[in-house]
């Protein structure tokens, strides 16, 4: 499928952006999906069709959330946040607090009828029956957060959910299997890698122990 960019931006100058702002090494655990997360966001904010849309901040939020879950530390995790939007051109704090005031707003809705009354499903509605709307996983992932919040998230709930916003019912559901198999993948790799740190810890303490018996023992 043809990507329609609007604007000669390539993917090496967002990864340069990224590193600009955040020149650290990532630990091997989540560097790999920032890269993967970061090449996917810039064909979507440089498509023609993009639009900011705050259901897809609550996504995006949800995503990064999950994923950083664990994350040694916070000061640094907050960072990584702030850089991959600025790399894409995009405001983070705006991104947190739009994402922030929408989860609020499902958490206090009643059911999938009090979701349905956000002026933005009918903002999205009438852009993708304009062929305007440029549906991505975020926007699925914020669909299924909000019905999260809210407490309704049986089948039928997504469908209704999906249907006010215009978008294809298939797409969401294929996206929200492959994100729920990331978090699966993701936590493996988050047991492995904790698990060699626990062995490296061993093996250090251990050496340092001879160490200290051979001191010892001359």
């Amino acid at each position: 499928m043809c990507v329609l960019v609007r604007a000669e931006v390539t993917v090496s100058d967002t990864k340069a952006k990224f590193l600009e702002k955040y020149p650290y090494p990532i630990p091997s655990v989540w560097s790999t999906i920032v890269s993967e997360l970061l090449v996917q966001a810039h064909f979507t904010k440089y498509n023609r069709k993009y639009e900011y849309n705050a259901l897809s901040s609550l996504g995006f939020v949800s995503v990064f959330d999950q994923l950083f879950e664990g994350f040694p530390d916070e000061a640094q995790k907050a960072k990584i946040f702030e850089a991959f939007l600025s790399a894409l051109g995009e405001d983070a704090a705006k991104t947190r607090a739009d994402a922030e005031k929408l989860g609020a707003f499902a958490a206090s809705a009643e059911g999938v009828d009090g979701l349905k009354a956000n002026p933005l499903f009918a903002t999205m509605a009438t852009q993708a029956a304009a062929d305007k709307l440029l549906y991505t996983k975020y926007i699925a992932i914020g669909m299924f957060r909000m019905l999260e919040l809210a407490k309704a998230t049986d089948p039928k709930a997504l469908e209704s959910l999906v249907g006010a916003g215009g978008v294809d019912l298939k797409k969401v559901n294929s996206d929200l299997a492959m994100y729920k198999g990331l978090l699966s993948k993701l936590a493996a790799a988050k047991e492995l890698q904790a698990e060699f740190l626990e062995r490296e810890k061993r093996k250090t303490a251990e050496r340092l122990a001879k160490k200290a018996e051979k001191a010892a023992s001359e």
